[in-house]
């Protein structure tokens, strides 16, 4: 899977607090700080798979969903982009500038 980086979009990394498993098609993800636990499905487990690499974008991360998934590109990107914000709000995932 090749992701292309748009270099004005902040790279999305874990936050440093979270701890994490992923375990098949799932992952749990754990924020002792915010007494907040996540489990994901399949999706959810790519989008944290790349988050945990440490260099894609939102973009990225939603082409990557279009090329595994049968997803056209503007669902993908809209239910990436909620799901960020998901753990955005959790204190889940951080936003590094480029």
């Amino acid at each position: 899977m090749r992701l292309h980086m748009n270099t004005t979009e902040p790279i999305l990394v874990p936050a440093r607090t979270v701890a994490s498993r992923v375990m098949g098609d799932s992952a749990l993800l754990i924020h002792p700080e915010a007494d907040e636990i996540k489990l994901t499905n399949e999706v959810g487990t790519l989008v944290w798979r790349l988050v945990c690499e440490r260099r894609h974008t939102a973009t990225a991360i939603a082409s990557a969903v279009v090329e595994a998934f049968d997803v056209d590109a503007a669902t993908a990107e809209a239910d990436v982009i909620s799901f960020l914000g998901e753990l955005s709000r959790a204190a889940l995932i951080e936003r590094i500038d480029p």
